[in-house]
C-alpha cells in the first residue's frame, strides 16, 4: 500500500464512519460516470462511492461477523481495495453486487486465515519435538512444558482426560470406549481443553 492511498483512505473512513447509520441503499446516480472518475483518481467520486455504500458493506460485514469492530475493519478494507485497484472499476457493472462479493470474499479469505492459524496452532500444542540440540532451547522447552502441564493439570478432570488421551495419539473413538463417554462429548471437551491451551499458548508465543 502507498502512502498517499492510505492516507487518502483513512481521511475518507474516519470522517464517515460516524454517520454510518446515514446511508441510502440505492444506486448512485450516474454511477458508472463515478466509476470512470475513480479509475482516474479523482478523490472527489471516491468520497462519494464511500459515502453512498459504506453502510451496505458493513451491514453485509455485521451479518457474518456480528461485532461492530471487525466490520468497521472489513469497510476499511473493502474500500482500500476498491482505491488501490481503481483503473477497474470501469469494468464494474453492478457496483452494488460488486461490493457484497469483494466483502463477503475478504471475510471468506480471514475466516480461512484464522482457521489455518487455530490448525497451525492446535499442531505445534499437540505436536511439541521431544527433544532439540540447542542447551538454550531446551531449557526454554522445560520451562514450557512445565508451564502448559500445569495449565493442563488446572483442566476439569474429565477435560483433563481427553486432552491427555488425544496427546497420546488416540483417536475421539478410542478416547469415547476408554472413557465411556460419547464421541460427541470427547469433540466438546477437547475443543474446551484446546480453547484453554490456545490461549496460554498465545500469552507465552506474544501471538
Amino acid at each position: 500500500m502507498d502512502g498517499r492511498a492510505h492516507f487518502i483512505f483513512c481521511s475518507y473512513f474516519y470522517a464517515s464512519i460516524q454517520t454510518i447509520g446515514k446511508l441510502s441503499n440505492s444506486s448512485l446516480p450516474e454511477e458508472r460516470k463515478l466509476l470512470l472518475q475513480i479509475a482516474r483518481g479523482d478523490e472527489s467520486a471516491y468520497t462519494l462511492v464511500f459515502n453512498h455504500y459504506s453502510k451496505q458493506v458493513f451491514n453485509v460485514a455485521m451479518l457474518y461477523l456480528k461485532d461492530t469492530t471487525p466490520a468497521r475493519e472489513v469497510v476499511q478494507e473493502v474500500f482500500l481495495k476498491i482505491w488501490l485497484k481503481r483503473e477497474t472499476m470501469p469494468a464494474v457493472e453492478d457496483l452494488t453486487a460488486y461490493l457484497f462479493i469483494l466483502t463477503r470474499n475478504h471475510i471468506y479469505d480471514s475466516f480461512k486465515k484464522q482457521a489455518n492459524q487455530v490448525k497451525a496452532l492446535d499442531h505445534f500444542i499437540l505436536h511439541q519435538p521431544s527433544a532439540v540440540d540447542d542447551t538454550d532451547h531446551r531449557l526454554q522447552e522445560r520451562q514450557y512444558d512445565h508451564l502448559l502441564n500445569k495449565v493442563v493439570s488446572n483442566l476439569p478432570p474429565e477435560r483433563k482426560k481427553v486432552y491427555i488421551a488425544r496427546k497420546e495419539g488416540l483417536s475421539n473413538e478410542e478416547i469415547s470406549a476408554r472413557m465411556n463417554i460419547s464421541i460427541h462429548t470427547v469433540k466438546k471437551q477437547m475443543q474446551l481443553a484446546m480453547q484453554t491451551v490456545r490461549s496460554f499458548v498465545k500469552e507465552q508465543l506474544h501471538i
